[in-house]
């Protein structure tokens, strides 16, 4: 097994196989995290996705390489973003054509702007769609080009991230977060079946809200429905709750969840 480590701008632990299938082909899964005060938010959730995901390309990595690799790299007091990335590892040209392969780990750790956390989000409506058959869809792989140009599109128009829709025209999720929609007591999720990626902190928030007596589905939910919540969250695992105040033309009630963010900001060590 192939181990790359990068702390901020410092320079790779080890020289990266040019002939990468996740180089070459995004032949890989990725996993992002928040790490607070030399601790990883969410560390077992974090890790179960990012095994599962392995699993689902057929991706040999054990839990202990990444474990390992995760509590070497995560040394130093503060906030911070880990992203650990794993590839198929090297292999001959060809979408199928490599022999027992060795997958390389990737860890790379960045400090986190604490400012970015529950900041209120805008957010555009993407012309690019979400297949939620796809692989690409169900499972947090390194073909990303989708998301990247739909959040590149969002930005030059002034916005912070993009809304996508599914292929049948339907609320899946941002390019980057989850979504999530209040009407009332009652808050909803779009369901990984209408193209919605299964967030570690998505799970976390349906639990915490159901908790918290509201009344909370993963339910579908139309455009002309999301035009009529009180309220709509965008969650990832860095930004965590950002209450959104813009979709396209439409403003919102961007006042968060106060008894949840603070529970959030214990639970992290904040």
């Amino acid at each position: 097994m192939i181990i790359l480590k990068q702390v901020a701008n410092q320079a790779m632990s080890h020289p990266f196989d040019l002939t990468d299938r996740g180089l070459l082909l995004a032949d890989g899964v990725f996993d992002t995290s928040l790490v607070a005060n030399r601790r990883v938010f969410l560390r077992e959730a974090h890790l179960d996705r990012l095994m599962r995901d392995t699993l689902a390309l057929d991706i040999h990595c054990d839990r202990p390489s990444l474990e390992a690799l995760m509590d070497e790299i995560v040394q130093d007091a503060g906030l911070f973003a880990l992203r650990l990335t794993v590839t198929r590892g090297a292999g001959g040209r060809g979408l199928t054509g490599i022999s027992e392969s060795v997958p390389t780990l990737l860890a790379r750790l960045d400090a986190l702007d604490p400012a970015r956390q529950f900041s209120p989000v805008t957010l555009r409506t993407a012309a690019i769609t979400r297949n939620p058959d796809s692989v690409t869809t169900r499972h947090k792989t390194l073909a990303y080009t989708d998301n990247i140009m739909a959040a590149r599109h969002a930005l030059q128009a002034g916005h912070d991230d993009a809304l996508m829709l599914n292929t049948q025209g339907r609320i899946a999720c941002a390019s980057s977060a989850n979504i999530f929609a209040r009407f009332g007591k009652r808050i909803v999720t779009p369901p990984v079946s209408e193209g919605a990626l299964a967030g570690v902190m998505r799970a976390w928030l349906l639990d915490a809200l159901s908790r918290s007596g509201f009344d909370v589905a993963e339910a579908a939910i139309s455009v002309s429905e999301l035009a009529n919540a009180e309220q709509v969250f965008a969650t990832n695992s860095l930004r965590l709750i950002a209450p959104v105040s813009l979709i396209d033309d439409q403003t919102y009630d961007d006042t968060h969840l106060g008894a949840l963010v603070d529970q959030l900001k214990v639970a992290i060590d904040m």
